[in-house]
């Protein structure tokens, strides 16, 4: 009988990797699940929970709320508000509740895996052998775990085209929900889910915005 540490490892904290954690867990099985995120050229990096809670799916509805809303301030003066609303934004405001709402879900997320006795990992995961995983962590210490099982359920990842000065001067869609000022003017390349919802919430906050779809590389324009 082989001496696993683990019934079941999981590499990924997003929604997949949660779920099948904790219902493992509740099986009766021992596990434990790894999540690092390497931060971005910009330097953003977010917590547990995955590309959908952090910076993607509802982020994106907060801001797309936020953008909704604009446009009802215009149906107001027309229900009876004797006065016109002032419809000035505030970039830093949307942001730090988005944030804030985001840094709840994280931690709702720990406390869950907390309740199933589900061993977490800040650390960033990787397969050696079929039943071995590799983890570095912020602090660059390495350790090895054993499982019966192993699981892969990361997420993915924007991808920079391979421009000179495109990391440096731009961003992705993992940096815009924590952006501390207004980008201001903004030409989006992709016409992705995501990438269609900015459009909408920059139209509403009055920025000019272009949208580029790509039918071939970057560079052949």
């Amino acid at each position: 009988m082989n001496n696993y540490q683990y019934d079941l490892f999981v590499i990924g904290g997003g929604s997949g990797g949660l779920s099948a954690s904790k219902a493992a867990a509740a099986y009766g099985k021992k596990v434990a699940l790894a999540d690092f995120v390497k931060p971005t050229p910009q330097g953003t990096k977010w917590g547990l929970g995955g590309t959908c809670v952090n910076v993607g799916c509802i982020p994106k509805k907060m801001m797309h709320f936020c953008g909704s809303m604009y446009e009802q301030l215009h149906d107001l003066e027309f229900l009876g508000y004797p006065e016109p609303v002032p419809k000035k934004h505030n970039w830093e405001a949307m942001v730090n509740n988005v944030q804030r709402y985001i840094k709840k879900l994280n931690t709702t997320y720990r406390m869950s895996l907390n309740k199933e006795k589900v061993t977490y990992y800040n650390a960033y995961a990787k397969m050696v052998d079929a039943h071995t995983v590799e983890m570095t962590k912020a602090n660059g210490e390495v350790i090895n775990v054993t499982a019966d099982k192993i699981l892969v359920a990361v997420g993915g990842r924007p991808n920079y085209p391979e421009l000179q000065g495109a990391k440096e001067l731009c961003i992705t869609s993992d940096d815009l929900f924590s952006l501390k000022n207004s980008p201001g003017n903004t030409l989006i390349i992709g016409a992705s889910y995501i990438a269609l919802v900015k459009i909408k919430l920059k139209k509403i906050i009055l920025f000019l915005l272009i949208l580029i779809y790509l039918y071939r590389n970057v560079e052949d324009f």
